[in-house]
């Protein structure tokens, strides 16, 4: 019993590590020995425990020493127990940890000489300057693409500051190292001049461990090329912008959705929009155009399925509505726009120009052709007639003298006269289409024939003219005959288109035409006349043809009237036009060369039935026309022979002054036909007597001829038909001259 108390107790002293004695235990008689040597055994082993554990937790800590020394070695301290640690050899542990050092340092090296080399490679071959300088700007590293920037090449820059070596051309004084140093963080100059390069700057910090900028790494970037090109840009785009500018045809560009982004001025004045207004917006709501008047929109000029097709688009004639409704004849072309080398289309872009004048020209031309084909059939017809009226007012003339003036045959010759003589103002109208045909000008009241010429067109009718003329009107140089044609024909016009009456407004002012007015006209001074009506107006559809010949919207009408008055503005170098909307009137516009000279005090070119002697020679082609002129100056007194062509008139006249009874006159038609005519006739006569007295006469009453005689050598003129106090007179005024 005593004996397992003992063990019992000696197991608790045992297990029992903080316990330094063992526990009481009363031992007696034989087991008071045993008792003592297992408790002194326990101590010893306790000893040797404490012993060991020193051991091992120094060899532990001396080994991690070493790994910290070290930095590495050939064994992991905490994979070991204490009986490994009592065997290992700490000699050999540091020998082959130098060992292991070495290799790592080796490989280590390799390493970082390739890295360097990367990075050299990589700091040489950057497209820009590489310049990395210290806290206070000295040059600690560069690449040679900075010393080749600077010219420096093979001189050493370290050490060296970049304020004195490379900043002492920059103009700019900013410096972006101060930026980045006063912000902590990379800055930027976009643009510097260094040396007359362009350069952009950046400054990258290089910070310590606490955050603080140890170093800076600086590129620079030459951007001359990219100022230079954009510069070039900048002149390009400035060159185009003027060219635009000045070109006469307006030019828009869309981007691919059809909204525009361009607009010259052309354009703007054309389509009523400003660039303003108009940027964004689709193209198709800007150019509002018609094939043709009254056509279909050219929308397909503005659709996707276009700019798909690829392909160049014209369309010629077409019209353009403006923003104020206003109708424009265009050429219009748009093609796509496309990027340089690539098939993608980046926008459309539109040209017209404004062909309304050249149109409008074209169609005086067309105007101009068939009046003047007109005219080569009225012109001979004009001419027949005018020999056919001769004879019969000459006959007529002759036969008065010889009836009593209070006999009814008397009175009928008279009517006969008269009617004539209307006939005669028919054939004034048609020589205004002759070919060729000139007025016969004289300087003229403007004011005074407006007045007289309206006035005796609206007799009978009831309208009222009313008038509105410029005080300081300027004269005209017309044939009065023919623009009191004209101004008659429009005031009558006025009146069949207010049947029930109303107020036909004359007006006239000065005017000056110059450069860029529209109209097809020289520059100079002129009179510009305007009649309007208060009638039902002209539809549109006919104000292009309403000066054409044999055109007319009168059931009872014949068409001349408006050719004719075009006909006879055109020939004194003047324009006609007019303005109508239906319900809105009719307004004509005439504009006729002007002068600033006074208009002389008019006289009469004609004396009645003046008595004469001499001898007077005629010469017509026309038997009836020479015959009634030989009865006629016969029954004047004069001596009279008569010629058939130049030739026989030549020859008469020389025989006659060889024999001392020259003539006095002659009389001599302008046209003979197959035979030397007036002109050619007294060319001759000139010189065989350049003292002849020649008179002109023609059926064609507007040859230039006609109209400037006396430049042709002739002393007179009488244009047919003319009657006997018309021959008398200009007989008796060319007798008269020296």
């Amino acid at each position: 019993m005593k004996t397992n108390d003992l063990l019992t107790t000696a197991r608790q002293y045992l297990n029992n590590p903080d316990a330094a004695e063992p526990p009481p235990f009363d031992a007696q008689g034989e087991l008071a020995p045993l008792a003592a040597f297992v408790f002194d055994l326990i101590r010893e082993n306790r000893a040797l425990q404490g012993i060991h554990a020193r051991t091992t937790d120094y060899l532990r800590k001396k080994i991690d020493q070493l790994l910290v020394v070290i930095g590495t070695i050939p064994l992991r301290p905490e994979e070991l127990d204490d009986n490994s640690l009592l065997g290992i050899d700490p000699i050999g542990i540091i020998a082959e940890s130098f060992t292991q050092i070495l290799d790592h340092l080796r490989r280590t090296n390799e390493k970082l000489e390739l890295s360097m080399d990367e990075t050299r490679a990589i700091f040489e071959s950057v497209g820009g300057g590489i310049l990395v300088l210290a806290d206070n700007k000295q040059i600690l590293a560069y690449n040679r693409k900075l010393q080749d920037m600077f010219a420096c090449p093979g001189e050493s820059l370290l050490g060296k500051t970049c304020k004195d070596l490379i900043c002492k051309g920059n103009q700019s004084k900013d410096c972006v190292f101060d930026a980045m140093k006063k912000s902590g963080r990379a800055a930027v100059i976009s643009h510097c001049t260094l040396s007359d390069h362009h350069y952009n700057i950046s400054a990258t910090p290089v910070k310590d461990k606490n955050g603080e900028i140890i170093r800076a790494v600086l590129l620079y970037t030459d951007i001359s090329e990219l100022m230079t090109a954009k510069d070039d840009l900048a002149d390009e785009k400035e060159r185009l912008s003027l060219t635009l500018e000045s070109i006469a045809e307006g030019v828009i560009a869309t981007d691919t959705e059809g909204r525009v982004v361009l607009m010259n001025r052309v354009a703007e004045k054309l389509s009523g929009w400003r660039l303003g207004e108009a940027a964004g917006k689709q193209v198709c709501d800007i150019l509002t155009v018609f094939a043709e008047r009254g056509g279909k929109s050219c929308l397909e000029l503005f659709s996707p399925a276009f700019q798909e097709k690829g392909e160049t688009e014209r369309i010629s004639n077409a019209v353009l509505q403006d923003r104020q409704g206003n109708l424009l004849i265009i050429t219009i072309s748009a093609a796509p726009i496309r990027r340089r080398h690539k098939e993608e289309t980046t926008g459309v872009i539109y040209i017209f120009r404004d062909i309304t004048h050249e149109k409008k020209m074209e169609e005086e031309l067309v105007r101009s052709s068939k009046i003047e084909s007109l005219g080569v059939l009225a012109g001979g017809i004009a001419h027949d007639f005018n020999n056919l009226l001769t004879s019969i007012l000459g006959n007529v003339a002759l036969a008065k003298r010889y009836a009593p003036p209070d006999e009814k045959i008397y009175q009928l010759l008279s009517d006969s006269e008269k009617a004539s003589s209307r006939a005669k103002s028919l054939t004034q109208q048609l020589l205004t289409f002759a070919k060729g045909g000139s007025p016969v000008t004289m300087l003229t009241s403007t004011r005074k024939l407006l007045v007289d010429c309206a006035r005796f067109a609206s007799m009978g009718s009831k309208i009222k003219c009313e008038f509105s003329l410029a005080e300081d009107l300027w004269n005209v140089e017309i044939d009065e005959g023919q623009i009191g044609q004209v101004i008659q024909n429009l005031v009558i016009n006025a009146a069949q288109a207010m049947p029930e009456g109303g107020i036909v407004t004359i007006s006239a002012e000065n005017i000056v035409i110059g450069p860029g007015t529209g109209l097809p006209l020289k520059n100079g001074k002129y009179i510009k006349i305007a009649i309007h009506d208060e009638g039902e107006g002209i539809d549109s559809r006919y104000l292009d043809k309403i000066f054409d010949p044999y055109f007319t919207t009168k059931e009872t009408g014949h068409g001349l009237g408006l050719a004719i008055c075009y006909s006879i503005v055109k020939k004194h170098l003047g324009h006609i036009t007019v303005a109508s909307c239906p319900g809105g009137g009719s307004t004509f516009f005439i504009h006729l060369p002007a002068t600033d000279s006074a208009a002389p005090v008019s006289r009469s070119s004609t004396e009645k039935n003046l008595p004469g002697k001499g001898r007077i020679l005629v010469m017509d082609d026309e038997d009836m026309v020479r015959d009634v002129a030989v009865q006629m100056l016969a029954m004047l007194g004069y001596e009279v022979d008569e010629s058939a062509e130049g030739k026989e008139t030549i020859e008469r006249y020389k025989k006659a002054a060889d024999q001392g009874r020259p003539y006095d006159a002659v009389l001599m038609d302008l046209t003979i036909p197959g035979g030397m005519g007036g002109k050619e006739t007294l060319a001759k006569l000139r010189e065989i007597d350049p003292g002849v007295r020649a008179i002109v006469s023609s059926g064609y009453a507007n040859d230039p001829i006609m109209a400037d005689y006396k430049n042709y050598g002739f002393r007179g003129v009488v244009p047919k038909p003319y009657d006997i106090e018309q021959l008398s007179g200009m007989v008796s005024r060319v007798l008269r001259e020296k």
